[in-house]
């Protein structure tokens, strides 16, 4: 038996500015959201959207607009209060690198058709986003309204004492990357692995302007009795845990039961309850990633074999096969026009 999927769903945060952007850009609003299943009421702070909706407007509105810096145009309305009581938490933390790991440790309660993350490095750290929707695969807005949200959400935290080093994005390169690598200052790099900002070591300890340990304290216990309460389920809960995970190889089950605080027997026994094993979701997310690196980056399929910790690119291949029953080469062949046409 298949673990019933949650519900791939996305708050609206600060999608609710999209309806007077699109006004501001002369863009009726109805074709933008046309087949997404996203009616005009459902652009409002606290409203949970389809992700796959999500994605599909955000390429649309860009499409419809001319505007192919639409991600970064929406972005420049980013706001702590668009993220609720993650935005509090993230307000009131003590230091910036508690801040972002405050937020990727919530993040689900946002989206649960992509997760948030933040590791660090001898030299820097990274806070990054990473999809495992499956109706992911092939979107572009959404990793440039990501990337310029992130840097925003920085610059508004340390009252803009951090800037960002470099900027990766897995998407292909637009036909005019200037304007997102003017707002943050940096390089910014397509075609690569992950979609992530890279900030100097130092900011980590960042002292936040309003860091206040009684408010955080109580922002953090409101968020986390939300999330207790969630409805997702364990097996969600896992699928967000393996994305967030990918990108540092640590994904095996006592990793992400001990990124959950959960004992890898509970861990076990939760997801059978439902229906499945840490093995079918760690596949399942590898294949959704694994597909978005073929159809939005030019990597060899050996460096997306070492991008999803697999022991070499045989060993993606056969599992590749297994998926799909195609091999990566194939598949990348017949998705990667329609990619790359898109993004132009």
């Amino acid at each position: 038996m298949q673990a019933p999927v949650f519900p791939y769903r996305q708050r609206a945060t600060m999608l609710a500015h999209l309806p007077p952007l699109l006004a501001e850009l002369g863009v009726p609003l109805a074709p933008v959201l046309e087949g997404t299943g996203i009616a005009p009421e459902d652009l409002v702070p606290g409203s949970v959207l389809p992700y796959a909706g999500v994605l599909a407007m955000l390429d649309r509105a860009a499409e419809i607009s001319g505007r192919g810096d639409l991600g970064l145009l929406l972005a420049r309305r980013q706001s702590l209060a668009a993220l609720g009581p993650a935005g509090e938490v993230m307000r009131h933390a003590g230091t910036l690198g508690e801040a972002l790991n405050d937020y990727a440790q919530f993040q689900i309660w946002n989206s649960t058709g992509a997760a948030a993350y933040v590791y660090r490095t001898p030299q820097d750290f990274a806070f990054g986003y990473g999809i495992y929707d499956p109706a992911g695969v092939g979107a572009l807005q959404i990793h440039d309204l990501v990337l310029a949200s992130g840097c925003m959400l920085v610059f508004i935290l340390t009252e803009h004492r951090v800037q960002p080093v470099e900027l990766w994005s897995m998407r292909p390169p637009p036909s005019d990357p200037a304007p997102l690598a003017r707002f943050a200052g940096c390089p910014v790099r397509y075609g690569q692995a992950q979609t992530c900002i890279f900030f100097p070591g130092a900011a980590w300890d960042v002292p936040l302007p309003d860091a206040d340990r009684v408010a955080h304290g109580g922002a953090l216990a409101q968020l986390a009795a939300r999330a207790a309460s969630a409805p997702w389920g364990t097996a969600a809960t896992v699928r967000h845990a393996l994305r967030a995970a990918i990108v540092t190889g640590r994904t095996g089950m006592p990793e992400i039961a001990a990124r959950l605080h959960r004992h890898p027997r509970s861990l076990r026994r939760a997801l059978e309850r439902e229906g499945t094993t840490f093995t079918a979701l760690r596949d399942e997310v590898r294949y959704t990633v694994a597909r978005e690196l073929l159809s939005l980056t030019r990597l060899r399929v050996s460096d997306i074999a070492v991008a999803l910790s697999f022991a070499d690119v045989s060993a993606l291949t056969h599992a590749f096969h297994q998926w799909s029953g195609t091999s990566p080469t194939d598949w990348r062949r017949t998705h990667t026009a329609r990619s790359r046409d898109a993004a132009r």
